[in-house]
């Protein structure tokens, strides 16, 4: 948020000045930590073959939780879309429908199914247009998230909005002891940064270098919120969707995050952990025990200082000026889930085979690009054969986090140590700062008409071509 001299004032004097001489935007951004409603995106679920409609279309939003609301892109009139929810062993009617005056690609990120119902640049919908695809779910409960895969405006059209989470459950899920009262005991939460003006607007201008960073750290489009949980074990489902930030999260109070599950569901077991990243495009869900009644705030690193305001007025800033991710408050409701937390989510996994062969991406520094190659429509790049393991090394000079549609993978080392407990899951997107080795799995099948896709989750380098196309060739 760039501030106006006023706004600096206030920031500085504190009280010497009346809230009510400030404009609304100034009066908004001083309001005290954790005091806006987290708004929880609807819900919408697949039943009985009855298709789910997601309408890409401009809307209004208040970012700064007054009144004010200003022009914003999103999914059936919101500011970001519904939470979808779909069941393992359904076959889902999805109809996208374009209401924007632009042409836009849609995806759906850990979703598995063959390449030709994946999106992105194949399924291009122009003005007005619609995509109606029946996806196939056979996977386990996962947390994933639709959003914008527009060729070359990918970091715009998600930065603009379209953005929404897509949860899977399956019988496991469903027997756990865990929370899932959606909007009651187990919450979305889709963390992104921006830059707004004076009067509560999303600014967009990407570097000429790297990745788009704000000032201004949202959730699910609001700053600083609070929501009001039971005494007991509330869920998580974190989902970074800005366009290039990392975040490193902690509890205020220094109790743990119980991570449970990560990009493509259930961890071996629960992990407690005293910090937690969490890099674009990666998703986590964590358990928080509240059963001893004192309030706590997740926070994602320390706020801009005064200085760091005050050049924040000459000049677009990076640094976040509020980095409140959640208060969450207590109440006197009894808790929905009293059992004690699992030992174990899933039985000991064994693979079924071991990696056929090796394969090595350097991410490209200072020219976009992967293996010295910009993205191209027209070239395959990586051919592998579906049921099969390969082993995958990512090196990158310029931090940044890389996804692999169409496929799941263990991480093996980071910069050849062993994986953090709570990255020992299955996953399909990746932090890489030197090197990562990894071991993919390739449950589903594409052709050179519709191939997956990797791509660097830094969204303004995946447009400038860090991407690669992926044809995972059927079994006979």
């Amino acid at each position: 948020m760039s501030f106006s001299r006023r706004q600096f004032i206030q920031l500085s004097a504190g009280a010497a000045l009346s809230a009510g001489l400030l404009p609304g935007a100034a009066r908004a951004a001083s309001v005290a930590n954790g005091d806006t409603p987290l708004p929880v995106p609807p819900l919408i679920e697949s039943r009985r073959g009855q298709p789910l409609f997601l309408t890409l279309m401009r809307s209004h939003w208040s970012f700064l939780g007054d009144s004010n609301k200003v022009p914003v892109w999103g999914v059936n009139g919101l500011y970001l879309g519904p939470t979808v929810r779909v069941y393992n062993g359904d076959d889902v009617k999805l109809i996208y429908s374009n209401r924007l005056n632009e042409p836009v690609a849609m995806t759906v990120s850990g979703l598995q199914v063959p390449g030709a119902l994946m999106g992105g640049a194949p399924r291009m919908m122009s003005a007005g247009a619609d995509w109606a695809p029946v996806l196939p779910i056979r996977q386990n409960a996962a947390t994933c998230w639709y959003h914008a895969s527009t060729p070359n405006r990918m970091a715009p059209h998600v930065y603009n909005g379209l953005a929404g989470m897509w949860l899977i459950e399956d019988e496991v899920s469903k027997q756990l002891p865990l929370p899932r009262h959606y909007g009651v005991d187990d919450f979305p939460l889709i963390i992104q940064d921006k830059r707004l003006d004076n009067f509560g607007t999303p600014t967009y201008d990407p570097p000429q270098d790297g990745g788009f960073l704000g000032d201004v750290l949202l959730v699910n489009g609001v700053q600083n919120p609070f929501v009001e949980v039971s005494r007991g074990w509330v869920r998580l489902r974190l989902l970074n969707a800005s366009n290039a930030r990392r975040y490193q999260m902690v509890l205020s109070d220094n109790r743990p995050f119980t991570v449970i599950a990560s990009d493509q569901g259930f961890l071996p077991a629960p992990v407690a952990v005293q910090q937690l990243s969490l890099a674009p495009g990666e998703r986590r869900e964590v358990l928080i025990d509240m059963s001893q009644g004192d309030e706590v705030s997740i926070t994602a690193g320390t706020a801009a200082g005064i200085m760091d305001r005050l050049r924040g007025l000459f000049e677009p800033s990076s640094i976040l000026t509020n980095t409140l991710v959640l208060t969450l408050r207590p109440t006197g409701l009894l808790p929905l889930v009293t059992d004690n937390l699992p030992m174990r989510l899933l039985a000991d996994q064994i693979l079924d085979g071991m990696a056929t062969r090796t394969r090595e991406f350097r991410i490209g520094d200072g020219m976009a690009g992967i293996n010295g190659a910009q993205w191209d429509m027209n070239r395959i790049d990586t051919t592998v054969q579906q049921g099969t393991f390969e082993r995958w090394i990512l090196r990158a000079d310029r931090p940044q986090a890389m996804h692999i549609q169409g496929a799941m993978f263990l991480i093996k080392s980071v910069n050849g140590a062993q994986p953090m407990g709570e990255d020992r899951g299955w996953k399909d997107t990746v932090w890489v700062d030197g090197e990562v080795e990894l071991l993919v799995s390739f449950p589903q099948s594409s052709s050179d008409h519709f191939p997956f896709v990797y791509y660097s989750q830094t969204l303004e380098l995946a447009d400038l071509g860090t991407a690669g196309q992926l044809l995972v060739q059927p079994t006979a």
